[in-house]
């Protein structure tokens, strides 16, 4: 999150259905690895999201590694819209 005492957050709400896979990673991941790179892999092994974040640091290491790659991967169960107003 940085290294200052506060920052500021922005906060997005979109609709998500049933199998959305979401990733959160660091920087290290996200300036190594290209997005078409990181949509295949997910797309390939999405089955296994233990799997998906284990090739994404491959990658990431694979394409110098240059800082500390972290990713958690979150699959939706069901479909829920974006809240309203």
């Amino acid at each position: 999150m940085g290294v200052e005492p506060q920052v500021e957050v922005e906060v997005q709400e979109h609709p998500v259905d049933k199998g959305d896979i979401f990733i959160l990673c660091s920087d290290g991941l996200s300036d190594m690895v290209e997005d078409e790179d990181i949509r295949l892999t997910i797309s390939t092994f999405g089955a296994n999201l233990d799997t998906v974040a284990k090739q994404l640091i491959q990658l990431a290491n694979e394409n110098g590694g240059r800082d500390n790659v972290s990713v958690v991967l979150a699959q939706a169960v069901e479909a829920f819209p974006a809240s309203r107003g």
